[in-house]
């Protein structure tokens, strides 16, 4: 490799450990260098420069500089009486024949000559053997050269991208599935091989990808979205235990047996018989107080309020033998005695009630075995009550977002919308969808492995946040094992997770520990920059300094997808496909239009 003299900016004159210092020449110190008629920009912080010591080529990046004071005696050369400033230097790697070799390969010596970095080395040391690269943006202090980055090492991981609210990292995400859906949408094989699923807490990227299917979830009114989801979900007791945050010794193998129920009524296509309301009120006696509040919920579901008033107008329970009475003292109540008192001359045994609104039919199953359980001393009241305040309150949720199908369309790209659903729902629907996907994608045969799923979750501390009050210890653990699950072993199956968030302190040292490839914009708080600091690979002092002074749109880029961390500027969306993270214009609220 010729290096021209011009290039020359100085000569090592420390070598301490992989620290190397340079005196800079004083002619050099200009902020441009001519040459060959193009103006190049001389070194800085944050640029690279070469070192030549013999063959070797050393590869550094400057972290400091100082001022050294002018020697006015010369005893070694007059090189001295020249140097104004000192460079402090890392080094990075070698070029070994044209191709950049991350690592220590080679330390210079004192005395060795340092160059300028010509725009064919800076192609040299990013470049990548991968054909397949995505562009993203430019490169900070090399404008001209572009951010690209590999398909294979980057879509293949699983990707954090942090910072606070305005840095850019919204733009970031987008810009970075955008190039990707667009750069393959042509190719069958990428159309059926892969699915993106966007979990977009605040609303931001419905339209940012023109093909996605947008679900605008709501649970304030009737009007939003509906999810799909299949019979098969229904019947399944770890997707009820997810919904209804269920504990497992107790509260899960009690919806197990709400299941064995509902599954009976959907698969008859019947509800409940006459003669079973009429047993389970006799079989209630010794524990009537108890699941009276109940058994009214029960028959309000079914549409028979009357029969429960005229129940409780024609018996009395004597709360101490736990017997029913007729209004004439007579204890000989059974179950044909109740029935042809609340039933007269019914000609059809079952109860008619339609049974299309699945969530319907599973709150009528639920509510019958707790009181057939707690009438029968299966169950103790206190250990699923807590369940039951909650199924009554999300049930009813549910029947605004979730809607089941027979043929479930498999749309590639999703685009879940949340912004409209309480704080509740915000926390159950994402880990409901996520983990079906996950337990689908991992119990399919081997052969599915070709395909990938992409799960990306923005602003993910509210759903990842290992500090939360609003939820039990319990439930906590559990949403979250799941999570960590998927971004251990998810690869093993073609799953990965992409998080974007504003407060990496919040989530979980597992999921962040767990992340290949960050993009880190601006981020000014302590916590969350002592977080990333620690899980940032190969970084130096001058690069986690820079990260609370980044602009809108600067990333500090790092990870298994490059050999250390580069400064990025990512390019900004087209106006269409932006999403919907700007900040509002106060000027144009608060003045009169002219």
């Amino acid at each position: 490799m010729l290096l021209d003299d011009i290039l020359k900016v100085g000569e090592v004159c420390e070598v301490s450990g992989k620290t190397i210092k340079v005196g800079v020449c004083s002619e050099k110190n200009v902020e441009y260098i001519n040459y060959n008629g193009q103006a190049v920009k001389n070194v800085g912080i944050g640029n690279f420069i070469l070192i030549r010591k013999g063959f070797d080529n050393i590869i550094g990046k400057i972290e400091g500089e100082q001022i050294s004071e002018i020697s006015k005696i010369s005893t070694y050369s007059n090189m001295n009486e020249k140097i104004e400033r000192i460079l402090s230097i890392s080094v990075l790697g070698a070029l070994v024949k044209d191709k950049f070799v991350h690592g220590l390969t080679a330390l210079p010596l004192v005395g060795n000559f340092a160059y300028i970095v010509t725009e064919n080395i800076v192609r040299q040391i990013f470049a990548k053997t991968d054909k397949d690269t995505l562009t993203l943006g430019s490169l900070i202090g090399y404008a001209n050269y572009p951010f690209t980055v590999s398909v294979q090492d980057l879509l293949c991981s699983h990707i954090g991208i942090f910072g606070n609210t305005g840095s850019g990292k919204s733009n970031t995400l987008a810009k970075l599935y955008y190039e990707t859906i667009n750069q393959y949408s042509t190719n069958n094989s990428f159309q059926k091989n892969s699915k993106f699923i966007f979990i977009d807490f605040n609303g931001e990227y419905g339209s940012v990808f023109p093909n996605a299917k947008v679900y605008n979830l709501s649970t304030r009114s009737n009007k939003g979205d509906k999810y799909p989801i299949s019979n098969e979900d229904m019947q399944d007791k770890e997707f009820w235990s997810i919904i209804l945050e269920a504990t497992d010794k107790t509260q899960t193998p009690f919806i197990g047996r709400v299941l064995r129920k509902y599954n009976k009524m959907i698969e008859n296509n019947r509800c409940i018989t006459t003669n079973e309301i009429c047993k389970l009120l006799f079989n209630s006696q010794p524990k009537y107080l108890e699941v009276r509040p109940y058994l009214q919920d029960l028959f309000s579901l079914l549409g028979i309020d009357p029969q429960l008033q005229t129940f409780t107008q024609s018996f009395l329970i004597n709360a101490q033998s736990g017997q029913f009475r007729t209004t004439y003292n007579d204890y000989n109540v059974t179950p044909d005695i109740i029935h042809n008192t609340i039933f007269p001359q019914r000609d059809t045994p079952y109860i008619e009630v339609d049974l299309s609104n699945s969530f319907v039919a599973f709150e009528i199953a639920l509510i019958y075995k707790i009181i057939d359980e707690i009438s029968r001393n299966y169950i103790i009241k206190e250990h699923i009550g807590p369940l039951m305040a909650r199924a009554k309150t999300k049930l009813n949720l549910l029947d605004k977002v979730l809607e089941i199908q027979d043929n479930i369309d498999d749309n590639q790209i999703e685009v879940i919308s949340l912004s409209s659903l309480n704080t509740e729902m915000k926390k159950t629907i994402p880990l409901m969808i996520c983990k079906k996907l996950y337990d689908k994608k991992k119990k399919a045969k081997r052969k599915t492995v070709e395909t990938t799923l992409h799960i990306i979750v923005d602003e993910a501390h509210n759903i990842l946040s290992n500090v939360s009050n609003r939820e039990s210890e319990q439930w906590k653990e559990y949403r979250l094992e799941c999570f960590e699950e998927i971004i251990k072993e998810g690869r093993k199956f073609g799953v990965f997770l992409t998080v974007s968030s504003q407060r990496p302190s919040d989530i979980s040292d597992t999921i962040i520990s767990q992340l290949h490839n960050y993009f880190i914009h601006r981020l000014v708080n302590e916590e969350d920059l002592r977080k990333i600091q620690r899980t940032l690979s190969f970084s130096d002092k001058a690069t986690n300094e820079m990260i609370s002074i980044l602009t809108a749109g600067g990333c500090i880029f790092s990870g298994l997808a490059t050999n250390f961390p580069i400064l990025a500027q990512i390019s900004i969306l087209n106006r269409e496909n932006q999403p919907h993270s700007e900040t509002v214009s106060i000027l144009e609220a608060w003045k009169d239009i002219k």
